[in-house]
């Protein structure tokens, strides 16, 4: 007869052998079980960070990384809430995080016993599976469950597309008991790996399509770094009938790629000529895109067909012009398509106007006065090759969208659900998994909404900070109606008196401060050359950010011979 605990020994076996190599643990009482199994597990990094929210971002930012599964762990009642805001944005990023959620057995639920409410398919909205243990596994066929249980939830989370799956794990008192000593050679399930090919027919189809349009625009969404899709990008657009956009979240660049996506469009759709910049055909890859201006155009000036290509939420119709879903990685599909077959002046249009942005955006953002504008310049200028570039929601990857891409940088930002809430955590928990140079460009009110993000045992000295504090959220100065707005800006800037060098010191990592438009190149140069973990917090006035961030714009449309 089995032990009533040897479905929680064999959990973390069966995590092993599907390849999860860390967990992160929050700390509690009712998941005292689970601690002491995935502890004794030989080869298992267990981390311990006891603020939920911070250690599921700090999972989502190592799963980003590694691209491999990791385990979450906390106790039951409202830890379990505190892991959501991460569980929602690891769904829409596709990453694969397994939450194990302790709790109480069936029959305490909604009998007022502390820390306990109804957790069964609790994020149901936002995770690929939900599974519940059984509370013991005296009976055979119940440990026979319990495995079979646990594999398929890590299968599922593994198998694409990838996402989160709960994992809940009800349990009897008493809590502080012995598990086994071994594990009981668990079963594991596993999905066979395979790749969709298209039909000779359905290629062939493609190919007639390609060939039928003269003006072909390609739009990298998200995307992590990838080689070959990155030779891919530049192969097509070295073709007359094809542009290419990236934003610098595609981590895709190249000579003729455009990623200076919200300056063209903002001028385009300023422009009569509009329509020659209007595409026949429009191929989209990956996830989403930021730039307002580009969906403002592509939705009135819908292509006449559209292909979604590698997407793992396929009915995603953005531009309101979608047509074909086509399966398959996007290397496979598009390296087939006719090239060279086409005469056509679509490319030259494009570049054209970015040779008239350029002159436009290098006469406007030099030397301009402390501003956020002017620490993205100094940022991108001095940042060596290699960097891991974290960029906060909302201004701070906005900043950075009006720069050319650096090819030589990664860039990431939790655009799943774009929100401010993990940013911090994220980019701890990336730099933790990767010891690559990594920098967090973020503003004030990002950095202090996930300070806890700091609050650990596991910050790297490889991660060095960027706080643009402008006393509020600046974004919406840019966005709003400042007539509109003027009775209740507070309570969308929401200045505050939060001291972030005493926080940073807190947490006790390395500070520096920047007040001055002559000290601010050095300072970023001994903030990226610094030995340990650093906070630069760099002091700039909002309404001088506003004036620069609304002035680009207004510039950029200028006409230029």
């Amino acid at each position: 007869m089995p032990h009533f605990r040897q479905g929680i020994k064999n959990i973390p076996e069966i995590c092993a052998r599907h390849g999860v190599r860390k967990v992160i643990i929050a700390p509690g009482s009712r998941n005292a079980p689970l601690i002491f199994a995935f502890t004794d597990q030989p080869d298992m990094e267990c981390l311990s960070m006891i603020d939920e929210r911070s250690a599921a971002y700090f999972a989502l930012g190592i799963a980003l990384q590694s691209t491999e599964p990791v385990a979450l762990i906390c106790t039951s009642g409202t830890a379990v809430l505190n892991f959501a805001p991460a569980i929602a944005e690891a769904y829409y990023q596709n990453l694969p995080l397994l939450i194990f959620t302790a709790d109480r057995p069936a029959e305490m639920i909604d009998q007022a016993d502390g820390q306990t409410l109804r957790q069964a398919n609790i994020y149901a909205n936002y995770i690929k599976a939900s599974f519940d243990l059984p509370v013991e596994t005296v009976v055979t066929s119940d440990l026979d469950f319990s495995d079979r249980q646990v594999s398929q939830a890590i299968d599922t989370a593994i198998s694409y597309p990838q996402g989160p799956v709960q994992i809940n794990v009800p349990m009897r008192e008493p809590i502080y008991t012995a598990l086994p000593e071994m594990h009981s050679n668990p079963k594991i399930l596993k999905t066979l790996r395979t790749t969709n090919t298209l039909s000779t027919e359905c290629l062939q189809q493609l190919k007639g399509t390609w060939l039928k349009h003269k003006k072909k625009l390609v739009v990298f969404g998200v995307f992590p770094e990838n080689t070959a899709l990155n030779a891919l990008a530049n192969h097509l657009a070295n073709e007359p009938d094809v542009v290419v956009l990236a934003e610098n979240l595609s981590n895709i660049s190249g000579k003729n790629i455009i990623t200076q996506l919200e300056s063209l469009f903002s001028r385009v759709n300023s422009t009569e000529n509009s329509e020659d910049f209007a595409p026949d055909l429009l191929i989209t890859i990956g996830h989403s895109v930021i730039c307002k201006q580009l969906k403002i155009f592509l939705r009135g000036h819908q292509p006449t067909e559209q292909w979604q290509v590698e997407s793992s939420m396929p009915y995603v119709d953005t531009y309101k012009s979608l047509t074909s879903i086509v399966p398959g990685l996007a290397t496979d599909v598009l390296s087939e398509m006719p090239f060279r077959q086409i005469e056509s002046h679509f490319s030259t249009v494009y570049q054209s106007e970015m040779a008239k942005i350029a002159v436009l955006h290098t006469d406007f953002v030099n030397n301009k006065p402390l501003s956020d504008m002017r620490v993205t310049v100094e940022l991108l200028k001095q940042t060596p090759a290699g960097t891991v570039l974290h960029l906060a929601n909302s201004t701070s990857v906005r900043w950075t969208q009006l720069f050319p891409a650096r090819p030589d940088l990664t860039y990431i930002c939790n655009r799943g659900t774009s929100g401010i809430d993990g940013s911090v955590s994220t980019a701890a928990g990336y730099a933790y998994s990767s010891k690559q140079a990594t920098v967090f460009l973020t503003g004030d009110l990002s950095f202090i909404y996930d300070s806890n993000g700091l609050w650990n045992n596991y910050i790297a000295d490889n991660l060095k900070i960027i706080v643009m504090n402008n006393n509020g959220g600046n974004i919406f100065r840019f966005i709003g109606d400042k007539e509109l707005m003027a009775k209740s800006l507070d309570f969308f800037t929401t200045p505050h008196k939060v001291n972030i060098e005493s926080l940073v010191k807190a947490y006790g990592l390395n500070y520096m401060a920047c007040n001055t438009t002559e000290e601010l190149e050095i300072k970023i140069e001994n903030l990226l050359f610094s030995e340990k973990a650093t906070v630069l917090e760099i002091f700039t006035d909002s309404n001088l950010n506003t004036e620069n961030y609304k002035g680009y714009f207004k510039n950029i449309k200028q006409i230029i011979d």
